[in-house]
């Protein structure tokens, strides 16, 4: 295991990390709708550089029609069918389009512009979207300061949008709520949000024939602090984490929240060191924790080529490789400081081999520190054993449901006092 130095990140992934996560910051703390879509349009202009934007929502009385509630700087309502013009043609594709000239482009309506005196030169639009792909809406940035919008600023308005569709279903949900249904009902509402953040399609990958991934996160209230996240960075490298947020609840949810999406953003920009991406996360979060909260982690890259995984740590529990043949080996990791304490930590990288069958099993330390009504922890040697359990050539998922069914059985009804989060990524070889 070798530690990698790297440089420091440009000042343009800079600034997107900071705007990412000012405006995660700013969405959580509105939840009155239209008090909120005021609130999208000036950060999605201020952010991707532009001279107006405008958000077109997903009528629910119209099923295949858009409505505009808010624009900027002018303020006026407009009905959109789904096909008509880019942000209809938005909506029926769900893909973003970008004109660079939208003039020289048949799907631009210049009536908007007759109308308003606003003259459209470059065009950015992006649909916004739920977990299941489902449309909420359509944002625009229109006229980008000294040019045409690019590759990179799509890449960043669709992490934006991540937020902005986030903040849409809370909203709508809160509106629907206020005056009317319990608290349990309302955390219930931010637990299926915050679910919908995280993969939740498994297996996952199976189909490359490179891995297969499975996942489980248990929360112990109906919102949590755990995370795990995995995305490919390219066709060969697959990259993933898990943490685990100090304190529970609300703030634990939101701060989870802004780990993720600040990993992400990260990981894409720095993709040739994970120590690199997990500093620049953690310069994020210090500069963004007025609450004073950590967030232990464990993230990697697997080359899906020959099995070698680099990874770094920030104070998370050490994982197990399952072999092939059923026995659980734990790693003898590098180790580091929590994120979000402080900023000038720099994470070492270290590296692992996994052969063809081996699994690679992540958790936070709800699993190990179960208890019992008896005040016995499950611990590493229990947990090692379910895996062990599962016997020979075990899936991902077969392993993380030997080790769940292990804990439930260890419990016996005893209420959990952590949130139990899983990942398991076996490596099948070319």
């Amino acid at each position: 295991m070798t530690a990698i130095g790297s440089p420091q990140p440009d000042d343009g992934d800079r600034r997107k990390l900071e705007t990412l996560l000012r405006i995660a910051k700013a969405l959580a703390l509105e939840v009155r709708l239209q008090p909120l879509l005021q609130l999208m349009v000036a950060e999605v202009a201020s952010a991707m550089q532009a001279e107006r934007s405008t958000l077109f929502l997903a009528d629910a009385r119209e099923p295949r029609e858009l409505l505009s509630r808010v624009s900027a700087p002018v303020e006026q309502e407009i009905r959109i069918p789904f096909g008509t013009g880019v942000a209809g043609a938005t909506a029926e594709t769900r893909q973003a389009i970008n004109l660079a000239d939208a003039y020289a482009d048949p799907r631009f309506n210049p009536d908007f512009d007759r109308a308003s005196g606003f003259r459209t030169r470059s065009l950015l639009s992006m649909p916004i979207l739920d977990q299941e792909g489902g449309l909420l809406g359509v944002v625009q940035a229109l006229n980008k300061q000294g040019g045409a919008f690019t590759a990179a600023d799509e890449q960043f308005l669709e992490a934006i949008c991540v937020h902005l569709g986030m903040a849409l279903q809370r909203a709508a949900a809160v509106d629907a709520l206020l005056g009317a249904q319990a608290l349990k009902q309302s955390l219930e509402v931010a637990r299926e949000i915050q679910a919908g953040l995280l993969p939740q399609n498994f297996p996952a990958l199976a189909d490359t024939g490179g891995v297969d991934i499975f996942a489980s996160l248990t929360p112990v209230y109906e919102v949590g602090g755990d995370l795990y996240d995995f995305f490919l960075l390219d066709q060969d490298r697959l990259c993933f984490m898990i943490g685990d947020v100090s304190g529970k609840g609300i703030p634990a949810a939101l701060f989870m929240a802004m780990a993720r999406t600040a990993f992400k953003m990260a990981a894409l920009a720095s993709p040739q060191s994970i120590g690199q991406a997990l500093g620049q996360v953690n310069r994020f979060l210090c500069a963004n924790n007025t609450r004073y909260m950590f967030v232990t982690a464990l993230a990697g890259v697997l080359d899906v080529r020959t099995g070698a995984v680099t990874y770094a740590d920030a104070g998370h529990e050490p994982p197990w490789i399952v072999t092939a043949n059923g026995e659980a080996e734990r790693v003898e990791k590098i180790g580091g400081m929590v994120l979000g304490l402080m900023p000038e930590q720099e994470y070492a990288t270290g590296s692992m081999q996994l052969r063809a069958g081996d699994t690679l099993v992540l958790y936070t330390d709800g699993l190990t520190e179960a208890m019992r009504d008896d005040g016995g922890f499950f611990g590493v040697e229990a947990a090692a054993r379910a895996l062990s359990n599962a016997g020979p050539g075990a899936t991902s998922q077969a392993l993380v449901g030997a080790l769940l069914a292990g804990l439930e059985e260890f419990v016996a009804g005893f209420r959990p006092s952590d949130d139990v989060t899983l990942l398991a990524i076996q490596y099948r070889g070319r």
